[in-house]
């Protein structure tokens, strides 16, 4: 059911009240996405837009900003085109595809929310997209919340030599039940691209922990938030 709201200054429709709430406190109450840049209009790569709070987020701090936001399940988009046009903002450029080490069509899995992710069991096809097709000059932020794809679009960033345009970024590392933990990995590319990185638990809760450490042979799904910029454009 659609849902719609005036909060912070802006209309925003949704239809899943506890992925709104929870992105709302996410993003605009802990500013998970919060990046500095001394240009007016810094350039801002969103891959993982689903309804368009993080883009709304980077228009409030940076108004000027240029966006290009992906978005591959097609319930979402829609969300997203709608929350774009009812708070008139411009240079918002949406792309309907997600984003993988490859391009072509996949199958995906939609949870008419927020955790929508490629798997090969899903029952929809939706389009992706390389995203080292999309950087061929200075990309001041990137944000990744892609529900597991996050190393893969590492990598094809990095074998394409796009690590070098990429002044800051912020990503989502998940870990799935059916899924081999790839952490160590996808650090290891930040560390030989030149990133400083910092990893933290928004949901840190001393009960949650030790539920999840009692279930870490049966893969408990959990997350973290990997925040990172260039070591020589450390203040």
């Amino acid at each position: 059911m659609e849902r719609r709201v005036h909060i912070f200054g802006h209309t925003i429709f949704y239809n899943d009240p506890r992925s709104f709430f929870s992105g709302l406190r996410d993003i605009f109450k802990i500013k998970i996405y919060h990046f500095s840049s001394s240009k007016e209009s810094p350039v801002i790569i969103d891959g993982g837009g689903n309804i368009g709070l993080s883009v709304l987020y980077f228009k409030d701090i940076y108004p000027e900003s240029k966006i290009t936001v992906f978005e591959p399940d097609l319930e979402m988009l829609g969300f997203l085109k709608k929350n774009i046009a009812a708070n008139s903002l411009e240079d918002v450029n949406v792309v309907s595809a997600g984003i993988d080490l490859n391009e072509g069509t996949v199958k995906f899995t939609p949870d008419h929310s927020d955790g929508g992710r490629i798997n090969a069991g899903g029952k929809i096809s939706v389009k992706i997209d390389k995203l080292s097709k999309y950087i061929n000059s200075e990309v001041d932020f990137l944000k990744l919340d892609i529900e597991g794809s996050e190393l893969n679009v590492l990598e094809d960033l990095d074998i394409n030599g796009k690590f070098k345009y990429i002044r800051e970024l912020c990503l989502e590392w998940h870990s799935f039940s059916e899924q081999k933990q790839n952490l160590g990995k996808l650090l290891m590319i930040l560390e030989k691209n030149n990133y400083k990185y910092f990893i933290n638990n928004l949901d840190y809760r001393p009960e949650k922990l030790i539920k999840t450490l009692s279930k870490l042979r049966d893969g408990t799904k959990f997350y973290l938030i990997i925040h990172a910029k260039k070591y020589d454009l450390l203040d």
